[in-house]
């Protein structure tokens, strides 16, 4: 063989051995990428003591067709009590038999799975035909579609604005009860009828 030969060969060794570097690397990278990947996704999920779970959703009918739909950007269950739901910047609406909807949304709220009771606390807003009530907390009662909702209650629709402690309302009879925690304090109430003529 001549010279000319023997540095073809080794041109064509050379260059066989830098793919065969590149290729070994190139997927070296992407399969610690990969792992990254995994690794951060575990972290996200397994934030804190607790399982960390986003966009939750729970749906519920009862036997006569009212349906219960309640949602959360976060959420995790409570380690001490499985059919407890502790939920972050939720959203619930109750979708009645007549047609009517109640929204309600809330910093917070602990959904019970087993029963679908609720209690929403923080920044609690609930918004039914024409009533809006602004309160602290509220504690709903989907089997009894009843809702109680207390501490900083504002109540809020076209004829009246009241400030009270407690609000009870039962969706079904259509009753309200509001009532204050001392009974020698009054129940602010305040008309938004305008112009009215005696």
């Amino acid at each position: 063989m001549d010279k000319k030969t023997y540095i073809q060969i080794f041109i064509v060794f050379v260059i066989l051995i830098i793919i065969t570097i590149v290729y070994l690397d190139y997927f070296r990278n992407i399969n610690v990428k990969k792992l990254n990947q995994s690794e951060n996704t575990n972290i996200e999920i397994n934030k804190g003591s607790e399982d960390l779970i986003t966009e939750m959703f729970y749906y519920s009918e009862d036997n006569k067709g009212n349906r219960y739909e309640i949602k959360s950007e976060y959420g995790v269950i409570n380690p001490d009590k499985s059919n407890l739901i502790l939920m972050d910047k939720v959203s619930a609406v109750i979708f009645m038999l007549n047609g009517e909807k109640v929204f309600i949304s809330s910093n917070k709220a602990e959904y019970d799975d087993n029963n679908n009771d609720t209690t929403f606390s923080g920044s609690v807003k609930m918004i039914y035909s024409d009533h809006k009530i602004n309160s602290e907390y509220m504690d709903l009662s989907f089997k009894d579609q009843t809702a109680t909702l207390y501490n900083k209650v504002n109540y809020n629709s076209s004829l009246t604005k009241l400030s009270a402690d407690k609000i009870f309302i039962d969706f079904v009879n259509k009753n309200t009860k509001i009532q204050m925690d001392d009974e020698k304090k009054n129940i602010l109430v305040r008309s938004n009828l305008k112009n009215v003529s005696n």
